[in-house]
């Protein structure tokens, strides 16, 4: 094989085999850059719900398991915790959370809206809040079960996995 031939073979193989290497990285570039912003929207919003003190009081007096009596200020705090929960469902909803990011908080978010206390203010008092917006709605409504399970804060247990059994 004469040289400028061998030599024209060889450069492209390079430029083929270099082109492979870039798409290879700009891949692999993009995927830890989407896995760290992942990262960092949970970590924001997670610190977001820690600091929705009003909210986690109510928690910490088991008070979430109560009949609404009305007050403004446990309204209020239940508020702030769906008006979190919809940023969070439209993140999910524009593709800036990735589902598997969003799916971490599912068990907890069910939990929550089936206590007697959260699901009668979100009827009552914050449902119409947040009518612009029919399928964040659609969403709570179908985390609310609208049975009380076997669970003493009303958890229906649906979101319990059971592990299978391995050999």
């Amino acid at each position: 094989m004469p040289l400028p031939v061998l030599l024209q073979l060889v450069s492209t193989c390079a430029i083929v085999t270099g082109s492979l290497c870039a798409i290879l990285a700009y891949f692999r570039g993009s995927k830890s850059h989407q896995q760290s912003l992942n990262a960092q929207v949970f970590l924001n919003l997670t610190e977001r719900h820690a600091s929705l003190i009003a909210f986690r009081r109510l928690e910490a007096d088991l008070r979430l398991n109560d009949h609404w009596g009305g007050d403004l200020e446990t309204a209020v705090a239940i508020r702030e915790y769906f008006d979190l929960l919809s940023h969070e469902f439209a993140l999910v909803d524009l593709g800036i959370l990735d589902q598997r990011v969003w799916q971490i908080w599912q068990p907890d978010i069910a939990r929550i809206v089936n206590t007697q206390l959260v699901s009668e203010v979100w009827q009552r008092r914050t449902r119409h809040l947040h009518r612009t917006s029919p399928v964040f709605v659609a969403y709570i409504e179908s985390q609310i079960t609208h049975q009380r399970g076997a669970f003493a804060d009303g958890h229906s247990g649906g979101t319990i996995k059971i592990a299978p059994l391995t050999a």
